[in-house]
């Protein structure tokens, strides 16, 4: 099977003032193009580590990582600059890095009207919705064309109501642009309501427990109209037998 993400045995360890601390340890998964692979465990297990190895903004790790490039990474906050106006923000990526061309202009247009924000795009942060707010975030990072898309708790800012509608809103749009993506929650239903494979890591030292495949008799739906489906409570449950006998050891 291709593969656009291949991490094998990866082990990292941090220093604190106790001493040294394995947060991961022979972890190893793949992704492949266009999948979107959702990664869960209990507290502390090394997920948000793991993303940023991925990312390259760690490291000094043992093991093996090959990752496409470039890379996109939305952060827990939309990051967004309140004193800049979202069609500035959105193309704030595309001027650091001096591809302000047509071609990339025209992208960037074409999502504004796509995802619902043209007619935001003189608005300023504050003006949204939380969100829109994540909407201009995720076309932020959509527009410098990203070959691997990673995403870090990106609804943990909202409340629970938001949190399903907006987390519909960029799955969707995630499926539509086929990105292949990698996300950390802690939220298991929101990991098998967008997510085409979830991922489970065991408790610190985390390396992967299993990972579980996640299809629907109905295909093509969004990621609110999964929750409602019937094999929802069996994934749900079984992802959260996984976790649970590994931070106990018991059955």
């Amino acid at each position: 099977m291709e593969t656009a993400l291949s991490l094998k045995d990866i082990s990292y360890t941090y220093q604190t003032l106790q001493g040294e601390t394995k947060s991961l340890e022979h972890l190893s998964f793949t992704v492949a193009p266009g999948e979107f692979a959702a990664i869960v465990g209990p507290s502390g297990c090394g997920k948000t580590t793991l993303l940023n190895i991925i990312a390259g903004l760690l490291q000094d790790y043992e093991g093996t990582v090959n990752v496409p490039k470039p890379i996109g990474y939305m952060f827990q906050k939309d990051q967004l600059l309140e004193w800049r106006s979202i069609y500035k923000n959105v193309i704030l990526g595309l001027e650091i890095k001096q591809q302000m061309n047509q071609e990339n202009i025209s992208k960037v247009n074409r999502m504004l009207k796509r995802y619902g924000l043209d007619e935001f795009k003189n608005s300023y942060p504050r003006q949204l919705s939380g969100g829109m707010r994540q909407r201009a975030a995720l076309v932020r990072t959509l527009a410098l064309s990203p070959k691997l898309l990673l995403l870090d708790e990106p609804f943990s800012a909202l409340d629970a109501q938001t949190r399903i509608r907006v987390s519909n809103d960029i799955g969707s749009i995630i499926k539509e642009e086929r990105m292949t993506t990698v996300m950390v929650t802690h939220d298991l239903a929101e990991a098998i309501s967008m997510a085409d494979k979830v991922i489970v890591l065991s408790h610190r030292p985390g390396h992967v427990i299993r990972q579980i495949h996640v299809s629907f008799q109905n295909t093509g739906l969004t990621p609110e109209a999964r929750r409602n489906q019937p094999e929802f409570k069996d994934y749900f449950q079984e992802i959260w037998r996984e976790i649970h006998e590994d931070s106990t050891g018991q059955p």
